[in-house]
């Protein structure tokens, strides 16, 4: 049995009789920003659902029996349809479930809380949400630019660039024309941002700062004009998740972090590629769980990028063009592959071989495969270690393993 929903929900507590949602706002990254109230839900959760922005360290506050299901969504990848994330949802509330809801940010900041909330309720579950940091904030923040100043900015505007083109249907078409504008997910619609910035009156010099992985140990920020941002930002090779910050606050980065802006800080050469080449299995949840390791494995902007044997894509080949393209002078390639079968010694080699001839001034370095690593002995007694507290807690046993 289940209370109906309640848009006033208190600070009540989880109960083993009463199922219910809890959204809870993961922060923009570092993971000693989630709220306390967030970490003691998730201490009692017996399910969580997990964003590609939530922090994955976050999990490990779960308890061992509890299911963790990633439901994350991309520019164009979406792991799970939104509704039937909710029906999961539901289903496990109904069974008496304290479900955890764990989002980046904000849940009502541009990250689909409201959609949710709106289906939770019509479907009768009780929920609640619980505020996170937002990172349209935070993340400026973390990297010595305030979004409001007494003399740089009054005001603060917040956009998603996913609808960005420059017409009267874009999501920042009709900017102010004074004031912070920050702008989630607008990477990939720089150059439209741009141009919506300008016809709004802003002058070309208007400083531009992107910070990619804000507020992680590898957050980069490339610092531009609008005259040039769009430039820089493919230059550096800025991939997401990247936040746009446009407007004066931006200059004050200088006068209160000097050693971050200091002519020669950072490091001087390219940093090396890594391609994670995998089997080409037409399977799309595959593809989604090596690209999402690929992007793990880039740190302070390094380029990282999984490639797939044909017929699947991106090929070896196209993604080499992109390494050269983001002036990558270094590739180690790794073999997503348990043992040195075919694919590793003649199908990868020949590959590369041929890379090699097409750019003869990029160095490209194949790697053993995963055989023999000693972390997947580590990863394979973890996930038996999670199997068995499962086992046990069904039968009633202690869950500790």
């Amino acid at each position: 049995m289940h209370h109906p929903p309640s848009t006033a929900s208190g600070a009540g507590e989880p109960t083993a009789q009463t199922g219910k949602v809890w959204l809870i706002g993961a922060g923009p990254g570092d993971p000693e920003l989630l709220t306390l109230k967030g970490k003691r839900l998730l201490e009692a959760a017996d399910s969580v659902f997990y964003d590609e922005l939530a922090n994955a360290e976050l999990l490990g506050f779960a308890p061992a029996h509890a299911e963790r299901l990633y439901v994350g969504k991309r520019a164009n990848s979406h792991s799970v349809p939104q509704r039937e994330i909710v029906d999961w949802m539901v289903e496990r509330v109904r069974q008496g479930q304290q479900v955890v809801r764990l989002k980046g940010g904000d849940p009502f900041v541009f990250g689909r809380g409201g959609e949710e909330v709106r289906q939770l309720t019509a479907a009768g579950v009780d929920w609640e949400v619980v505020p996170g940091i937002s990172s349209g904030f935070a993340v400026p923040a973390a990297a010595g630019i305030p979004v409001t100043d007494r003399e740089a900015a009054s005001s603060v505007h917040f956009y998603t660039g996913h609808a960005a083109g420059g017409d009267a249907g874009s999501a920042t078409a009709g900017f102010p024309k004074e004031g912070t504008l920050v702008i989630f997910m607008g990477v990939e619609r720089i150059a439209a941002i741009v141009a919506d910035a300008l016809r709004s009156g802003r002058p070309a010099t208007t400083p531009v700062a992107v910070i990619e992985r804000g507020t992680r140990p590898d957050q980069r920020v490339t610092i531009g004009m609008l005259a040039d941002i769009a430039m820089r930002a493919k230059e550096a090779g800025v991939r997401t998740p990247a936040l746009i910050v446009i407007g004066d606050v931006v200059r004050l980065r200088a006068e209160f972090r000097p050693e971050l802006t200091q002519a020669g800080a950072g490091p001087q050469t390219p940093l090396p590629g890594i391609i994670l080449m995998a089997h080409g299995s037409s399977l799309r949840t595959w593809h989604e769980s090596v690209d999402r390791l690929a992007s793990e494995l880039a740190v302070g902007g390094q380029f990282s990028q999984a490639a797939y044997l044909e017929p699947a894509h991106p090929t070896f080949a196209e993604v080499v063009e992109q390494a050269v393209a983001a002036g990558v002078a270094e590739i180690a390639v790794v073999p997503y592959f348990l043992a040195q079968g075919t694919h590793v010694v003649n199908d990868i080699p020949e590959l590369i071989k041929a890379a090699r001839e097409r750019h003869p001034h990029l160095r490209i370095e194949l790697s053993f495969c995963l055989e023999g690593h000693p972390a997947l002995r580590t990863a394979v007694l973890s996930r038996a270690g999670e199997a068995l507290a499962m086992l046990r807690s069904h039968n009633g046993e202690a869950v500790a393993v």
